[in-house]
């Protein structure tokens, strides 16, 4: 089986963690300045799913030479 790439890794782990941290946050006070710093990290780790899946899609595909 091939190793999953890095970028991918981040950033479904980065997306994971933040989503249950501001879920929390949300239900734990009712600022809406506590929660709404971690909206900033949502497109950082999106990017990081999106490279990641791209170099994945890249890799796979057939080399033509």
């Amino acid at each position: 089986m091939r190793q999953i790439n890095l970028f991918f890794l981040i950033g479904t782990l980065g997306m994971l963690f933040t989503s249950m941290l501001h879920v929390l946050m949300a239900a734990i006070t009712s600022e809406e300045a506590a929660a709404s710093n971690l909206e900033m990290l949502y497109p950082v780790f999106a990017i990081f799913l999106i490279v990641g899946t791209w170099v994945m899609m890249k890799r796979k595909q057939p080399q033509e030479e």
